[in-house]
């Protein structure tokens, strides 16, 4: 199965989730990393795309969590880690890129996502989430993942502080 398949097939199963969510904004992305973008009503009063610097850190602390999860499935060299876990990530991060540009997701199809330009991203991105999709659950693929979040977090405190910066003047 080609990792756009795998890509579609979790993005259908989110779109078929019911999100009746309502409480902790962190508690709304862990259930459902789209449910913002996805709700027909406000879960919350604020909107992602609409408060980047409130949002975004969450989406970070919820990848951790993630990480902690899959980390102890690794430790023998035969296990893998759950597919659905992988692919949140992945759409998590596509929810990132989105709402720093101020936007709620607007396509959930892979072949216009990765045509998108995003004010701050993982160089070769598209290509490393590619990758990915192609064995979701494999260590190397987790790693590479991880390494995507790294940078991501590095540059998204780079763009702030600059965004910081140009307010003041």
């Amino acid at each position: 199965m080609s990792g756009v398949v795998v890509f579609s097939s979790y993005v259908e199963k989110l779109k078929g989730k019911k999100i009746e969510l309502k409480g902790e904004r962190m508690d709304i992305l862990r259930e459902h990393p789209l449910a913002y973008d996805l709700s027909s009503e406000r879960l919350t009063d604020e909107l992602p795309w609409q408060k980047t610097e409130e949002f975004v850190p969450v989406m970070f602390e919820l990848w951790n969590e993630l990480k902690e999860k899959m980390l102890p499935r690794f430790e023998t060299r035969k296990s893998r880690c759950e597919e659905d876990d992988m692919l949140q990530g992945i759409v998590s991060m596509i929810a990132v890129f989105y709402w720093i540009k101020g936007e709620r997701i607007q396509t959930l199809e892979w072949e216009h996502i990765k045509q998108e330009t995003f004010p701050v991203a993982p160089i070769n991105w598209t290509e490393r989430l590619e990758f990915i999709l192609l064995k979701p659950t494999q260590y190397h693929c987790f790693i590479q993942l991880d390494e995507l979040y790294t940078e991501l977090k590095k540059q998204y405190g780079k763009y702030e502080a600059l965004k910081k910066i140009r307010q003041k003047r």
